[in-house]
């Protein structure tokens, strides 16, 4: 059902999602909603876990990690339905759009933990969600606010849209698949060889290459770094340890 790695989870009451029909499919996530919570936390969570017919998927707090509610698929009841056909999943609302409460009131804009958390969060899910990573992140297109979709005052001027877009585009352009950074291993290992005039050992680079998961661009010096030493004599085992400390700083 999708739950993201990096967000804390605190599950939201089962009653406060879909509308009898089952969950959505990622394809059909068309972008997010940014919402203020209007106050603090512990507010939010009394909202959530009380009888008002409401439910997001995502809280971010002013400090800290975000913390994920449900799983993408589900639908939640933040921003409501245009209109009364609720079996058109191409509609804009709830049916298409993950929801994002931001902690805090009118007058207080993001802090930047939010901005950053936010913008992780629509990077990851434009990753895993064909439809919304389809077009640039835009405003009414894929990036909304609950005051362009309903008639309420939120998220009342808080959301800094021009400082998470740029963010969004540094976050993505670090993105490199796996296939990109064996590539890139290869090449900073076949410099350091050169350099040391060590001969190639064909087999113990693919291991270690297969060991590669997916890492961004800002690791690329470190890897460097790494392949200088495999060059220099380090052994296989040596090298495989490295990443492992190299892959918990991510």
């Amino acid at each position: 059902m999708t739950w993201l790695s990096f967000c804390a989870r605190y599950p939201g009451p089962e009653w406060k999602q879909g509308y009898g029909t089952g969950p959505r499919t990622l394809v059909q996530i068309e972008g997010v909603v940014d919402h203020s919570m209007e106050g603090p936390m512990a507010g939010a969570y009394s909202v959530l876990n009380g009888p008002r017919q409401s439910s997001w998927t995502f809280s971010i707090p002013k400090v800290r990690e975000p913390i994920q509610h449900y799983p993408l698929k589900a639908i939640t009841w933040h921003c409501g339905l245009p209109g009364d056909r609720r079996a058109d999943t191409s509609l804009i609302g709830n049916l298409t759009l993950v929801g994002k409460e931001h902690e805090g009131r009118a007058g207080e804009p993001w802090t930047e933990n939010q901005i950053f958390w936010s913008a992780k969060i629509d990077v990851a899910l434009r990753r895993l969600c064909p439809t919304f990573g389809a077009n640039p992140p835009t405003l009414r297109l894929n990036m909304w606010e609950h005051n362009w979709l309903s008639a309420t005052s939120c998220p009342s001027g808080r959301n800094l849209w021009e400082e998470k877009f740029a963010l969004i585009n540094e976050l993505e352009d670090d993105v490199v698949t796996e296939a990109r950074v064996k590539e890139i291993f290869r090449e900073e290992l076949g410099k350091a060889m050169a350099a040391h005039a060590v001969p190639s050992r064909h087999h113990d680079l693919n291991e270690i290459a297969d060991h590669l998961p997916r890492l961004n661009t800002t690791l690329k010096a470190t890897v460097a770094q790494i392949a200088s030493r495999y060059a220099g004599g380090s052994t296989v085992e040596e090298i495989l340890s490295e990443l492992e400390v190299v892959l918990k700083r991510r």
